[in-house]
C-alpha cells in the first residue's frame, strides 16, 4: 500500500504540468485563462456534487467531524487560490524563477509540521530528499533570465505567495493524520477543496471579467468557445480522477504510515521534473547544465523521499488539540 501512495502522489504531482501547458496555451489562443478556471471549478464541483449525492453511502462519521473536516478542505482550497493569486501577481512585477521557487518551497512547512508534531521521523534520507529538492528549486530559479523588467513589489507577493500556500497545504494535509477523516470519502474532499476555490475565483474575478468584456453578451460569448470546454474538460477528466483515486488516497496511506510530511515534497518534485522533461522533449527547449542539475537533484530528492522510517510514537499536545477541535473528543 505504501507503494502506491508514493506511486500515486508521484503522478499526480506530474499531472499539475497538464494544468500550466493548458493556462499557458489558452491565451495565446484568445482563451481567457480566468474563464478556463472558472469553467474547471464550476466543473469540479459539480461533478463531484453529483457522485456524492447519487452513488456514495452516508459519511462514516458524525456529522459534526463531516462538517470539520470539509471546512478544513474548503478552507484549503481558498488558501490555494489566494496563493497563486498571489504568485501571478508577483511573477508580472518580477522575476518568474525566483517568484516560482520561492513559491514551490512551501512543501518545507508541512515537513516540519508534520515532524513536530505528528510522529514523522525525521531521517536522514529524507531530509537530503527535501533538501535536493529545494536545491533544485534554487537551479531552477538561477536558472532563468531574471535581468530585467523586475519592478517594485514582488518580494513582497512572492512571499505572501508562499506564506498561503504553506498554509494551504497543511490544511490539506492535516486531516489525513487522523483515521476519523480517512474515512471520508475522496469525493467529498474534492468537492469541498473545488467549492473553495471556486469561491476566491468568483470573488476575484466577476468584476473583472464585467470591466475587460464590456457587456453581457461579450461575456457570454466568451463562454462559447468549443476550445475553451476541450482545455476544460482535459483538465478535470485528470484532475478529478486523479484526485478520486490517487492525491487523498495517496496522503492517507503516507499519513498512516507515518509519512505523511514528504507528500508535498513528493509532488512538487516529480512536478518539476516532468515540467522539465516537457519543456526539452515537446517544446524542445536547450536544457542548460544548472537546468541538468536541477533535474538531477529533483531525481535524487524523489528517491530519498521515499524510503521509509517508521513513527517517532511520542504524545503531542498540539495534535491532540487539532483533534479535540475537528472531532469533538
Amino acid at each position: 500500500m505504501l507503494l502506491y501512495g508514493i506511486l500515486g502522489l508521484i503522478v499526480v504531482g506530474a499531472s499539475w504540468c497538464l494544468i500550466g501547458i493548458v493556462l499557458g496555451r489558452a491565451p495565446k489562443e484568445g482563451i481567457d485563462a480566468r474563464i478556463v478556471q472558472l469553467c474547471s471549478g464550476f466543473v469540479s464541483v459539480a461533478a463531484s456534487l453529483a457522485l456524492a449525492a447519487f452513488f456514495l453511502p452516508p459519511a462514516p462519521c458524525p456529522h459534526r467531524a463531516l462538517f470539520a473536516v470539509c471546512a478544513t478542505y474548503f478552507l484549503g482550497g481558498a488558501f490555494d487560490c489566494v496563493g497563486m493569486l498571489a504568485m501571478s501577481a508577483g511573477m508580472q512585477r518580477g522575476p518568474n524563477g525566483i517568484v516560482w521557487a520561492i513559491m514551490q518551497s512551501a512543501p518545507v512547512f508541512p515537513f516540519i509540521v508534520g515532524i513536530l508534531f505528528f510522529n514523522v521521523a525525521p531521517s536522514p534520507p529524507r531530509l537530503l530528499g527535501l533538501a535536493a529538492i529545494l536545491a533544485a528549486l534554487c537551479c531552477f530559479a538561477a536558472s532563468k533570465d531574471n535581468s530585467g523588467g523586475a519592478g517594485r513589489g514582488w518580494r513582497f507577493f512572492a512571499l505572501l505567495a508562499l506564506a498561503v500556500i504553506a498554509v494551504q497545504q497543511n490544511l490539506t494535509a492535516l486531516p489525513s493524520y487522523y483515521d476519523e477523516a480517512r474515512q471520508i470519502s475522496p469525493v467529498v474532499r474534492t468537492m469541498s477543496t473545488s467549492l473553495g476555490s471556486l469561491t476566491v475565483v468568483v470573488v476575484n474575478i466577476a468584476f473583472g471579467l464585467a470591466r475587460d468584456y464590456g457587456g453581457t453578451s461579450r461575456i457570454f460569448a466568451a463562454f462559447l468557445k468549443p476550445r475553451l470546454w476541450l482545455y476544460v474538460l482535459g483538465i478535470q477528466f485528470f484532475s478529478l480522477i486523479f484526485s478520486y483515486t490517487l492525491f487523498y488516497p495517496g496522503i492517507d496511506i503516507l499519513a498512516k504510515a507515518g509519512a505523511g510530511a514528504v507528500s508535498y515534497p513528493l509532488m512538487v518534485g516529480s512536478c518539476i521534473v516532468s515540467f522539465t522533461l516537457y519543456a526539452m522533449l515537446v517544446l524542445k527547449e536547450k536544457a542548460s547544465r544548472i537546468q541538468i542539475a536541477a533535474l538531477a537533484l529533483c531525481l535524487l530528492g524523489l528517491a530519498c523521499l521515499c524510503f521509509q522510517a517508521p513513527p517517532t510514537n511520542r504524545p503531542s499536545p498540539v495534535r491532540d488539540a487539532i483533534h479535540q477541535i475537528l472531532f469533538g473528543r
